[in-house]
């Protein structure tokens, strides 16, 4: 494993956090996006939770925006390795610990630090998780979905034909999140400096290689693949000041049931902000949407996953899409 025992060692992402305007209009569109109402705050019902068909008691908490206050943005939960890295966690500067018991699905301990731009970076552990899926959730109905190539045909007959059930995607899990900052280095400095990403790719300005635009970091496990990335940094593209989250992300389990969700949301007529198309860095076919308080969630499938004999690919202007539409043309 090429990051120090010293630092804190991550084994996932787990969850993000949001405060909205109008929490049930995000709900309702919530529901329509794929997530499932895990729960809400035992104590005074200030949160809510919503998690997906995967092991993690929830994958985003929502929280009612402060009176006369617009959305906001927290900050992501991560699970620690062991009890070990999360022993390390607390001792790191800042760290305030809290007992989860009686306050969110799972219970489990809390560390919560303050990153270099004041978001919450939050490590759980001993939470109590879901059971593992047996297999993806997929709108194509009849089990699990296959595909007849030009050459190989493994779907043969009646009894397997290809049909679509109507409704949304359904989550797996948080694939990834993002900021936009013109705190570039700082956020990577601080983010890396204390745990184990490790970047997979790194955009870099056209004839200036040690200029960097973006960076897509992953934990690193060791021979253990992880997901391509689970957060990303990136540098405003033009005259952006500070630092904003830009995205989530969230695991579908296939084309069709992306497609199908996509469809959903078009007639319910939400607002798309890009998609579908094949993101050139984590190969993931991507569908991004605004929710109602105007933040950009995604759905996402076929990622790529890495471990650490796969290098970091450092690369000059790299577009961001293989195919699918015109990226927006205001993207930060």
């Amino acid at each position: 494993m090429a990051n120090r025992a010293d630092k804190v060692h991550l084994e996932r992402l787990s969850y993000v956090i949001y405060e909205h305007p109008d929490p049930n209009a995000f709900l309702l569109f919530a529901d329509d996006f794929g997530f499932e109402l895990a729960g809400s705050s035992m104590k005074d019902n200030s949160e809510f939770f919503l998690r997906g068909y995967g092991v993690d008691p929830y994958l985003y908490i929502g929280r009612q925006a402060p009176s006369g206050e617009g959305k906001r943005f927290i900050g992501a939960g991560f699970r620690a390795r062991t009890s070990e890295d999360f022993d390390k966690a607390t001792k790191l500067d800042g760290a305030q610990v809290t007992d989860l018991s009686g306050m969110r699905p799972g219970a489990g301990k809390l560390v919560t630090l303050k990153d270099v731009n004041g978001y919450d970076m939050q490590i759980v552990f001993d939470q109590e998780e879901r059971p593992h899926p047996a297999r993806g959730v997929s709108n194509v109905t009849g089990g699990n979905p296959n595909s007849n190539g030009a050459v190989a045909k493994d779907r043969l007959g009646e009894g397997v034909f290809n049909r679509m059930g109507s409704g949304p995607a359904k989550i797996h899990k948080l694939g990834h999140f993002g900021y936009m900052t013109d705190n570039y280095k700082g956020t990577c400095d601080w983010y890396t400096s204390r745990f184990n990403f490790v970047a997979s790719d790194v955009v870099v300005k056209p004839g200036e290689p040690d200029h960097e635009l973006m960076s897509f970091f992953h934990v690193d496990l060791g021979k253990e693949y992880s997901d391509h990335h689970c957060f990303l940094v990136a540098g405003h593209h033009g005259s952006g000041k500070g630092t904003s989250v830009h995205h989530s992300s969230f695991e579908v389990e296939d084309l069709d049931t992306q497609m199908m969700g996509h469809k959903w949301l078009e007639e319910k007529g939400y607002k798309l902000m890009w998609g579908v198309g094949r993101h050139i860095m984590g190969s993931q076919i991507f569908d991004y949407w605004w929710d109602p308080s105007g933040f950009i969630v995604e759905h996402y499938a076929d990622g790529d996953v890495v471990n650490e004999d796969i290098p970091t690919v450092r690369s000059a202007g790299t577009a961001a899409a293989i195919w699918g539409p015109p990226m927006p043309t205001k993207w930060d």
